[in-house]
Order: C-alpha cells, then sequence, then structure tokens
C-alpha cells in the first residue's frame, strides 16, 4: 500500500478544496443487502441497480469455505459520475459482496457489507475516486481487506475476515493499523488478533535517509476477545479505541 503513487495523491489535492458539489453531502448513503439476490447465475447478477463493480480489480476471485468452488468477493460503488458537471468529485459509497460458488454452477450471496469500506472521498489526499486506495486478495481462505487513507501523515487499514461455518458469517480476525510519516519516516502500528485477544503495538522514528525506522518502543497487551462479523464493522470506527 505504501507503494500508492505519490504523483497521483498530488492530483488529488484539489478534492479537499473543491467546492461541494450534488453528491457530495454528508448523509451516508448505504447499499440495501436485500436488493442483493440470494443465487445468480453469474457475478454481475448480485448487483443491483444504482451500483457497479468498480474498476478492474472490483472483483476476486478465491476460496473462502474451503469447498474447492471458488467464490467472489464484489467491490461495488455507486452508479454515479466520478466528477460533477463542475469538474468536482462526486462523493459515491462503496459496498463489499460475498458470493460463494455452487458445485453445479451460478452463486448464492454469503454476505453483504454495507459500512466496511470508505467512500470515494473518505480518505483524505490518499484515497483515490476510482479506488486505487483500497485491495482485497483471498490467502489460505481469509479475506484481506486493505484501505489507505491520509495526506503527509498516512494510516493503512489492514482487516481480515474469515467464514465461520457455526454462525454461517465472516468473522473479524484480525486488524493492523499503521501510521507514519511519509516524508519524514517513523509512526505507529497496531496489530490486533482477535481470536487470541493479544495487541502489538510498535512505535518507530525516522533515522538517516536510506535506512529504515527504529524501534522505540515495542508492546503486548491483552484486549478483550471479541465476536465481530463483517456486516458490523464499519470504516469510519475502525481507527482508535472505539473499534
Amino acid at each position: 500500500m505504501r507503494a500508492f503513487i505519490l504523483s497521483a495523491a498530488l492530483l488529488l489535492t484539489s478534492m479537499a478544496a473543491a467546492p461541494a458539489a450534488p453528491w457530495q453531502d454528508d448523509e451516508r448513503r448505504f447499499l440495501d443487502p436485500e436488493l442483493v439476490p440470494a443465487e445468480g447465475r453469474a457475478a454481475k447478477d448480485f448487483v443491483p441497480r444504482g451500483w457497479k463493480v468498480e474498476g478492474d480489480e472490483g472483483e476476486t476471485t478465491g476460496n473462502l469455505n474451503k469447498d474447492g468452488v471458488p467464490d467472489k468477493v464484489l467491490r461495488l460503488v455507486e452508479d454515479i459520475p466520478v466528477e460533477g458537471k463542475d469538474g468536482t468529485y462526486n462523493t459515491r459509497y462503496r459496498a463489499l459482496v460475498i458470493l460463494f460458488g455452487q458445485p453445479g454452477g451460478g452463486f448464492k450471496r454469503a454476505a453483504v457489507a454495507t459500512k466496511l469500506l470508505g467512500c470515494t472521498l473518505c480518505a483524505g489526499v490518499l484515497g483515490d475516486p476510482e479506488g486505487g486506495n483500497i485491495q482485497l486478495d483471498i490467502k489460505n481462505g481469509v479475506l484481506n481487506v486493505h484501505q489507505l487513507s491520509g495526506s503527509r501523515e498516512a494510516t493503512d487499514l489492514t482487516q481480515r475476515f474469515r467464514y465461520d461455518p457455526a454462525s454461517a458469517r465472516f468473522l473479524l480476525i484480525g486488524q493492523d493499523v499503521e501510521t507514519y510519516d511519509r516524508l519524514e519516516g517513523g509512526g505507529t502500528s497496531e496489530s490486533t488478533n482477535y481470536l487470541t485477544g493479544v495487541r502489538v503495538t510498535k512505535k518507530t522514528k525516522a533515522t538517516r535517509e536510506g535506512r529504515d525506522p527504529s524501534v522505540i518502543s515495542d508492546k503486548t497487551a491483552r484486549v478483550p476477545l471479541q465476536r465481530r462479523f463483517i456486516e458490523d464493522v464499519d470504516y469510519e470506527k475502525s481507527f482508535g479505541d472505539d473499534r
């Protein structure tokens, strides 16, 4: 995520100072999960009217429930123009839809997360109206959701979800939050394992140019064990003590 192109970030600086456009309101808009069909033949069948799969990387394939059949994760965004007629960026909200592949073909809806992803203007200068600051991948049956935000002080947020057969839902099993100074280096990283209740916090400071920041603090603490599901995880509450 740190490789996110600096020139693109500078290009988007104008977003913060731009006058409000018709779709730049303060009220969050959420996808209605009931509009997502329970079953369908193709991934496109699960995209409701008014929404679309976001970009070339808006569809991720992998096995999430260990049945050997490829599953799909769709990153949806409101089907609104990126820019208004006056050239300012529109605020477009996002949603995540998880589909389980079926042995005989087609898919069934497994989860709809309406608050998990930040909107197109919710990540500051490092945000991207086209979604370049968001990455999804599936490794060893775990869905990893990466979101980059900030400006000179950047924040990398990674949240990990695993399918829980007992509840038939996706459980938040871990979260990493790294905040760092993009100019001078140094910052804070916090890694929380919600299965073990262990949180590791490291603080670093900048050193001479060309060298990695040095660790000045490394602490391990216990946190309450939680069972939070993907539908309940809110991007706007994923930073700080309220998570």
